[in-house]
């Protein structure tokens, strides 16, 4: 489960830097493996990892841009990668590779661009 979590992370903080270059991502969430589902579905040994990382340019923030380059990042790397009609300011990517999900969201009214992922469920 580590080399999974591993593997998001670092796909997530390279497709940050990638979107903005001048800035140094931080992982604002990763607990580490957890597991979804013991409560309810029986699935004891059943992990996952959920991994976020943030960036942004204050200077000049542009959500629009900055969700159509994380896509062009994702697909470069790898990913299928859609970018999401905006909603209320709200503009997003869906991506996902190999069984992991990514989902990068940017607001009109924030400068900050967040990635996060999932990695497939693991027992």
């Amino acid at each position: 489960m580590t080399d999974g979590r591993e593997f998001l992370r670092s796909e997530l903080v390279a497709v940050a830097e990638a979107v903005v270059p001048n800035q140094r991502p931080v992982v604002t969430h990763d607990p580490g493996p957890v597991n979804p589902g013991v409560l309810f579905d029986g699935r004891g040994s059943a992990t996952v990892a959920r991994v976020t990382v943030e960036s942004g340019n204050p200077q000049s923030p542009d959500p629009a841009a900055a969700v159509e380059a994380a896509a062009a990042a994702l697909r470069s790397r790898g990913w299928t990668a859609d970018v999401v009609p905006p909603e209320n300011g709200h503009y997003r990517v869906a991506a996902a590779r190999d069984g992991y999900d990514v989902a990068v969201h940017a607001w009109a009214t924030d400068w900050r661009i967040t990635f996060t992922g999932e990695t497939p469920v693991v027992s």
